[in-house]
């Protein structure tokens, strides 16, 4: 299964990288492979609606289902991610204390014997470093949300349309105003279960997001603007969910996480140097013997002119 998701997450990642580098213009990859088809189903939808607001209606309900399908997803990562901080925050006394034998190291062996344990200290209790992120989700969602923000953007159906009065074709500050709200309560909520000392170093990263999304929107048309109207109300679905799953995780991880080895067993064990130290030592221990071989050559000349 973990070999599955390696080939799949580096098969996506590749795609990504062939759409990503075509642009977002109409003639490119993204437009072409992934834009124009949702563009057309986005067309007939408005159709099957009709009336003034059925582009926007369509904008919504393909936003959504593209959201209902992704949303497994997302929550199983959410999960992963929540777990992995919880068994983090347990675990953040012993990474303090190697934290701290690595700033008092007195020589560049302790310093590595202390890297080298914090590494084991998050393998041997299985938790991850880069906090329970799937790259396969990530690379998922790139093309659908990519494809889609592409087909909004260039979509002909766009052309005069409105939605409740607001011209899709142009900026729209209403649009903007309620995306950045959402996504500012969204930040608030992953806030609070952050510890107080992450929390006063994460705030002003946490609230970026909102701030440029606003930017976006009130810069873009009104129909990106309506994107990420939706976009954010779900977002804000996945972090309600996550508030209120929070207290059971944290009674799984209390139930069945346990520290199987403390920074004190991992320091006390004979971790191996990396091969780094080894070709250091003998690199010295060449240019040492280069030094006397240098000296005895020098001293030898030295002698041959007193004999003279």
């Amino acid at each position: 299964m973990k070999q599955l998701k390696r080939v799949l997450t580096f098969a996506f990642v590749i795609f990504d990288i062939i759409l990503i580098t075509g642009g977002y213009n109409q003639h490119s990859r993204m437009y072409r492979w992934i834009g124009h088809p949702l563009a057309d189903i986005m067309t007939n939808i408005a159709n099957f609606i009709g009336g003034v607001n059925g582009i926007g209606w369509a904008i919504i309900i393909i936003t959504a289902i593209f959201r209902l399908i992704l949303l497994p997803f997302f929550l199983n990562q959410q999960v992963n991610t929540t777990i992995n901080q919880i068994k983090m925050q347990k675990l953040k006394p012993e990474i303090d204390k190697l934290q701290t034998l690595s700033r008092k190291a007195a020589t560049t062996q302790e310093q590595q014997k202390a890297s080298m344990a914090m590494m084991s200290l998050y393998r041997e209790n299985d938790v991850s470093v880069i906090g329970g992120i799937s790259f396969l989700t990530m690379a998922m969602q790139l093309p659908v949300f990519s494809g889609l923000y592409s087909a909004i953007l260039h979509a002909p159906a766009l052309q005069g349309a409105s939605f409740l009065g607001f011209d899709l074709g142009k900026p729209q500050l209403v649009f903007a105003i309620i995306a950045g709200i959402i996504y500012l309560i969204q930040a608030w909520l992953m806030m609070q279960h952050m510890p107080e000392e992450q929390r006063k170093t994460s705030a002003a990263m946490m609230f970026v997001s909102p701030v440029m999304i606003f930017v976006f929107a009130m810069i873009a048309s009104g129909a990106i603007g309506l994107y990420f109207v939706i976009g954010g109300i779900f977002a804000l679905i996945q972090s309600l969910i996550q508030h209120f799953q929070r207290p059971g995780l944290e009674k799984r991880v209390d139930s069945q996480f346990e520290i199987k080895k403390t920074a004190d067993d991992l320091m006390a064990d004979d971790q191996p140097l990396p091969n780094m130290s080894s070709a250091t030592q003998k690199t010295d221990s060449k240019n040492s013997t280069v030094t006397n071989n240098y000296d005895k050559k020098n001293r030898n000349a030295g002698k041959q002119q007193r004999l003279k």
